[in-house]
């Protein structure tokens, strides 16, 4: 029996002599829409994983589990032949402090098959992760075409980039303000006087400094996560730059729904 650092390679390139399918001529894998909340747990899975410093196929995600979700058979054998997850069999560990896995067939499917993101599927989750966590999911109806109506020449133009106010401690775009800080919120509102300063480029390094004991990559996705929530519209959406080591941020249509002040004090 083999363990689980014996299955298949993550970077998806060796699979049953495969590669991944932007390499093959297709163009790029595709994760379809019912795929999303698969991919999520897996993504979540795989952060699990590198948080704690242990290897991928300790937290593979069971059949069972990615089958709540909604998908069938036929989509586990796509994202597989699209090469954006691995599988194997877990079986029995020796001494039952790791998980343990048996490799199988390509297509091959069991009831204990788990599953990891490759390297490819991750880069993929990780920008779908970002963009879903501006703003949710339209109903289908919602993203049917409609008749946009002329503007007005005297319309006035809209506002491109935010502008960060210490004194005020207010964020706003235009006229707009997007958050008003009542209480300090360090984290946060070293983000945006690292963007005002660098006159809001589309994508900022990580500029909260090191702590002790704490993970550099986790303080900076949950700092990203506060300065998504509670804006008073929802104009302005901040995500991370797939790898932990940067901000990106963009400008999001307004919502109906205002949120009130801001009153975050904890990052």
């Amino acid at each position: 029996m083999k363990n689980s650092r014996t299955v298949p390679s993550m970077d998806g390139q060796h699979i049953e002599g495969r590669k991944p399918s932007e390499d093959n001529g297709r163009g790029h894998p595709r994760i379809l829409w019912h795929h999303h909340t698969a991919i999520a747990m897996l993504f979540e899975a795989r952060q699990y994983a590198h948080t704690l410093g242990r290897d991928a196929w300790d937290f593979a995600v069971e059949i069972n589990e990615l089958r709540k979700t909604g998908l069938s058979n036929s989509d586990l054998r796509h994202l597989a032949c699209e090469c954006l997850v691995i599988h194997a069999v877990e079986i029995s560990s020796a001494n039952g402090q790791t998980r343990a896995f048996q490799p199988v067939g390509h297509l091959e499917l069991r009831e204990r098959s788990c599953f990891v993101l490759t390297e490819t599927g991750a880069r993929l989750a990780a920008d779908l992760i970002g963009r879903q966590s501006c703003q949710a999911p339209l109903p289908v109806e919602a993203r049917l075409p409609v008749k946009q109506e002329p503007e007005a020449e005297d319309k006035p133009v809209k506002a491109t980039i935010p502008k960060w106010d210490r004194d005020r401690a207010e964020l706003r775009l235009g006229d707009t303000i997007v958050k008003k800080y009542q209480v300090p919120a360090a984290n946060q509102e070293l983000v945006l006087a690292a963007m005002e300063e660098e006159k809001w480029p589309v994508r900022i390094d990580d500029p909260l400094p090191p702590e002790s004991g704490q993970d550099p990559k986790r303080r900076l996705h949950t700092t990203i996560n506060a300065l998504n929530r509670n804006q008073r519209d929802r104009l302005i959406c901040f995500r991370g730059d797939g790898h932990g080591e940067g901000i990106r941020w963009e400008l999001i249509e307004p919502s109906s729904n205002g949120n009130g002040d801001t009153r975050e004090g904890v990052d």
